[in-house]
């Protein structure tokens, strides 16, 4: 990847965070009232996706 390893680190590290929000606090915000979503987007999923896809075609490529 054309990218510096801090940033591919920090991204996965959005995405685990993002991940562990939805996964373990059932993605609500706690700075809003009870009941609000943080905000996604199919954009921010497929880029996600995308990103992760690229992370392990890199991988496969070293390996």
């Amino acid at each position: 990847m054309s990218r510096p390893a801090k940033d591919i680190k920090q991204q996965l590290n959005l995405i685990v965070d993002r991940r562990n929000k939805i996964a373990h606090e059932a993605d609500i915000d706690p700075t809003l009232n009870l009941g609000e979503h943080w905000n996604i987007d199919e954009s921010m999923v497929n880029d996600a996706v995308d990103f992760i896809e690229q992370v392990v075609e890199n991988i496969h490529q070293i390996l």
